[in-house]
């Protein structure tokens, strides 16, 4: 087989012209025309349109048939849209009927297509509940041919197919194995849609658009839902708008993150087509389930006892179960819900601390009023915000937790002396030589392992204890607390 063509076999112009054909901007004649100076030897225009459009086997992440999945079509009621919609329902399959997160996964202008799909699945094996909404359902739905799914896009409602996506957001939202929180990512058109149901829907906890049009900045004030946005580098249709709406966003004191990926096209995370571009969207990937992870996980509920925090090493593991040898010695047999969320935490080092950096430092007060770091967590731009605050600390008599931004940062006698700010006040800390400075990402099940150090929030839940959220070392990390 020979190796897929990217981004970078192709010259930034036909690219453009890709673009523009793709979006509806320029007719299936109109690109072969424009395209004919790029042919060359052995490959025409056609050919190389050929060579731009999806290959959906060659980008399949999750099988159709993966039998770790729960996969249903669904048709649910859009009243002030079309009507009737059919959409893609995937959970996973050992989850039965556990309240799951629940994200509203939006095409880009071709409607519901097997990449779409895929990212549901995707989606369903990193634990949460995913439903991908057909908005060209009136239409007859997806077609099958990328060309004949353009056609019908231009003909769409959109007034109908914004409130089809409002209505399949409240219809996931109010599913009794929903756990309560709702979450939108959206991909071109579909990142466009999510920016608008941000401004929509005050129960959203979390968006994710993908280089999507942004909404006019006077609607930037009725965003609710923190933002995680995505944008592509070479693609100014959709940049080109961004610093307005990013003013508005901040003058109205939106919690939002914004990523532009060096040297990206439109589209880098579809792994369809040569414009996919694999680290980008890997990172962009991982970025995107941490986000969702940290504002979609479900609150206690009626019946469930009170979050506690476990700290020590796995003894044993089953598809399940997990068992842990906490500090104290005592052994705890914990149930591994479908939903757990793993992460890796990992050492790195102090210089890696700048100013504006948001972190999280365990420390023990010292007589002049500052902490002394027992340990340094920085945050993903991803998680930055997360447990904003100084509070007590569980790791040890007298120990406190100050979550905050790096103000300004000087070398001192005893070590690196930090001025951290949140939203109440600030601390000083002094961080001495030694102390463990990590970091963390997004982690899988691999990392559950005899001998492995972990650290565990868990709550008892219909009478077993239950992992919630479990950091892990690789290969004889040890946590720092």
């Amino acid at each position: 087989m020979p190796p897929r063509l990217s981004a970078s076999d192709f010259d930034q112009d036909l690219l453009i012209l890709f673009d523009a054909y793709v979006h509806g901007n320029l007719d299936r004649r109109g690109f072969l025309d424009k395209a004919q100076k790029f042919a060359k030897a052995g490959l025409s225009a056609a050919g190389l349109l050929a060579a731009l459009s999806p290959d959906f086997a060659a980008g399949q992440v999750v099988s159709r048939d993966d039998p770790r999945l729960k996969i249903e079509w669904i048709t649910y009621d859009s009243p002030t849209g079309s009507g009737k919609v059919k959409g893609y329902l995937v959970r996973p399959a050992s989850a039965g009927a556990t309240k799951l997160p629940s994200i509203v996964v939006i095409h880009e202008n071709r409607g519901l297509n097997p990449h779409i799909e895929d990212i549901a699945r995707r989606l369903a094996l990193d634990g949460f509940m995913a439903f991908a909404p057909d908005a060209l359902t009136p239409l007859g739905g997806y077609p099958g041919d990328e060309d004949k799914a353009r056609e019908l896009f231009a003909r769409l409602d959109q007034a109908r197919a914004r409130e089809d996506f409002r209505a399949a957001s409240l219809w996931l939202d109010a599913r009794a194995d929903s756990n309560g929180k709702l979450g939108a990512i959206g991909f071109c058109y579909g990142g466009g849609i999510v920016h608008w149901l941000a401004t929509q829907l005050p129960q959203l906890a979390a968006a994710v658009p993908f280089y999507g049009n942004t909404p006019d900045p006077s609607e930037a004030a009725k965003v609710r839902a923190p933002l995680l946005v995505q944008q592509a580098d070479i693609d100014e249709r959709i940049n080109a708008a961004w610093p307005a709406y990013e003013a508005a966003l901040k003058a109205a004191g939106v919690r939002y993150v914004a990523y532009r990926y060096p040297g990206t096209q439109h589209g880098f995370n579809n792994d369809t087509t040569p414009r996919f571009d694999a680290p980008a969207a890997r990172l962009a990937w991982d970025r995107t389930v941490t986000f969702f992870r940290q504002r979609l996980q479900a609150a206690p509920t009626a019946g469930a006892g009170p979050t506690v925090r476990l700290r020590g090493t796995i003894t044993a593991v089953t598809s399940s179960s997990v068992t842990v040898r906490e500090r104290s010695g005592e052994v705890v047999e914990l149930v591994l819900p479908p939903n757990l969320a793993i992460s890796e935490t990992y050492p790195i080092e102090l210089a890696e601390i700048k100013p504006g950096s948001f972190i999280g430092v365990g420390g023990m007060p010292q007589p002049d009023g500052s902490q002394r770091a027992i340990a340094v967590t920085v945050f993903p731009e991803s998680a930055r915000g997360t447990g904003e605050g100084f509070r007590p600390f569980d790791y040890a008599p007298q120990s406190t937790m100050t979550n905050a931004t790096v103000a300004d940062m000087v070398a001192a006698p005893e070590g690196r002396k930090l001025r951290l700010r949140y939203k109440d006040g600030e601390q000083v800390i002094v961080v001495p030589p030694g102390a463990p400075v990590v970091t963390f990402r997004p982690g899988d099940r691999s990392l559950l392992v005899p001998g492995a150090s972990v650290a565990v929030s868990a709550q008892e839940i219909d009478g077993q204890p239950t992992a919630l959220r479990i950091s892990a070392g690789r290969n004889g990390f040890v946590l720092p607390y």
